[in-house]
């Protein structure tokens, strides 16, 4: 589903059904679930091959903008305690990774910790860097959240107009809060 197809399903969804207390969402095979904030509807958004599961959260009236939940799972992990991955994700070797990772796509501007739920992790606001073909990336400003679990990675990509990002940021939170990862 491209993005104004998502858009189209949203705002047939927001015709439907009218405002009032956000929906939950959970994808059963994984676990994977989000609670938006009043005033958000979350969706099972398009699969992509690289995560087990997706969900679109935005506000009715947005259509380029607003976040993407997704879980990749990581068997890697699956032996490892959850006391031992919140220890690594507190490493600035963790950081640097994050970081190093990010700039391949990202200007980013700041890594912070990001912890909920007995779950720690990273919380980066980020710049797209300048992509021939891509006018609006200079435009929009990205707020992620990378939280590992024993069961892989599940990932909070928000992005909003420059220009208002600073307002929408605490609303971008809320969404992340409301995100439960697969355990």
């Amino acid at each position: 589903m491209n993005a104004r197809s998502l858009c189209g399903a949203v705002a047939l969804a927001l015709a439907v059904f009218p405002a009032q207390a956000a929906e939950p969402l959970r994808d059963e095979a994984t676990g994977l679930s989000v609670q938006p904030p009043d005033g958000y509807l979350a969706t099972v958004a398009e699969a992509d091959p690289r995560y087990a599961a997706v969900f679109a959260v935005q506000k009715g009236e947005e259509s380029e903008v607003g976040c993407k939940i997704a879980f990749q799972a990581a068997p890697q992990n699956a032996e490892l305690p959850q006391e031992e991955i919140n220890a690594f994700t507190q490493k600035k070797e963790w950081t640097e990774l994050i970081r190093a990772t990010l700039a391949l796509r990202y200007d980013v501007a700041s890594i912070e910790p990001f912890e909920q739920g007995g779950v720690a992790g990273a919380a980066v606001v980020a710049d797209f860097k300048p992509v021939e073909g891509e006018p609006r990336a200079s435009e929009v400003r990205s707020y992620l959240v990378l939280i590992d679990t024993p069961k892989g990675r599940t990932t909070v990509v928000c992005v909003g107009e420059k220009a208002s990002f600073a307002a929408r940021k605490p609303e971008f939170e809320a969404i992340a809060r409301g995100v439960s990862p697969p355990r």
